[in-house]
């Protein structure tokens, strides 16, 4: 295998995924591993995580020992400077390239997604976050401030809405409906027979950020049939999404004249085709085209890439 090999991951609240690939871009190899975003996971499994993705990567690829040239890690709230340098420190000890180029999941939206690297990227996966880069090479964000105080709209964030209307709904503090397809489809998907149950079932063994993320799929499929779902909790997810982008706007100085194209990644945000609608109607023509990447990693290759010039 001659010539630089390249490597870019992308590294998220659920999963991780790495490609590797030669100068020219073809992808020689993948690889898979569980999240890496350390904010959520703490530092060494997001390490763990990395370093499993890579190694298959490599492996499918017949890659022997020893660094590629560049590799561009991105990964979800982890990007501020104290952030790359412990990367930094990862990379050296575990040889994985020779240079690094660190990004945030943003960023690879924006490489993947984009006519030329530039412009607005919304993520709704596990957590959620806007991330802007102006033609100058100005950038800003908005949200990205996890699970505690952020992510609104966001996977967990539609899950947790969703399991507290089905609490409310049955201690009355809702009015409860008498076909209660969100209740049922939570308490089936939590192993629960009665709501009674979805307390010892949600504070169970297992039922970590990412898996209660995973009832969000729950929440979006009920809406179809409960009213009240859309108007409480898909409706006010895509006004928060769409605020994220507004902010971004503001920050790089767009003004009302102004197209920025819009990228959209995440599993949640591609899989709900009522709030992805819902975000590009309530930004209109403040917006210029719209695109949908779904595989970030993509935009992770496409950055280290440039990394070899």
């Amino acid at each position: 295998m001659s010539g630089p090999l390249v490597i870019g991951v992308d590294g998220g609240g659920t999963s991780t995924s790495c490609w590797l690939a030669d100068a020219s871009g073809r992808i020689l190899g993948r690889g898979e591993a569980g999240p890496s975003n350390a904010k959520a996971i703490g530092e060494a499994q997001a390490r763990r995580a990395l370093g499993k993705a890579i190694e298959a990567a490599r492996a499918e690829a017949g890659l022997g020992p020893g660094p590629v040239a560049v590799a561009c890690l991105g990964l979800a709230g982890f990007d501020r400077p104290g952030d790359r340098e412990l990367l930094a420190s990862w990379n050296a000890e575990e040889g994985w390239a020779d240079r690094l180029v660190p990004a945030n999941d943003g960023e690879l939206v924006l490489a993947a997604g984009t006519p030329d690297g530039w412009g607005i990227a919304l993520i709704s996966g596990t957590g959620s976050i806007a991330v802007g880069k102006a033609p100058d090479g100005r950038s800003a964000r908005a949200g990205g401030w996890g699970p505690l105080i952020g992510d609104e709209g966001s996977a967990y964030a539609v899950a947790l809405a969703g399991l507290r209307l089905a609490a409310r709904r049955f201690d009355g503090r809702s009015e409860p409906l008498e076909d209660d397809p969100l209740t049922g489809s939570l308490c089936e998907a939590l192993g629960a027979e009665s709501p009674r149950e979805i307390v010892s079932r949600l504070y169970g063994e297992g039922w970590d950020r990412a898996r209660i993320a995973g009832l969000s799929r729950r929440v979006v499929e009920a809406a179809d049939r409960d009213p009240e779902v859309v108007d409480r909790i898909l409706l006010p997810a895509a006004e928060e999404l769409s605020a994220a982008v507004e902010a971004v706007r503001r920050a790089l100085g767009w003004g009302e004249n102004d197209r920025p194209p819009l990228a959209m990644a995440g599993g949640f945000l591609l899989a709900s085709d009522v709030i992805a609608a819902e975000v590009v109607r309530m930004l209109g023509d403040r917006i210029g085209g719209v695109s949908r990447v779904p595989e970030p990693v993509l935009g992770a290759v496409v950055l280290a890439r440039r990394g070899l010039g």
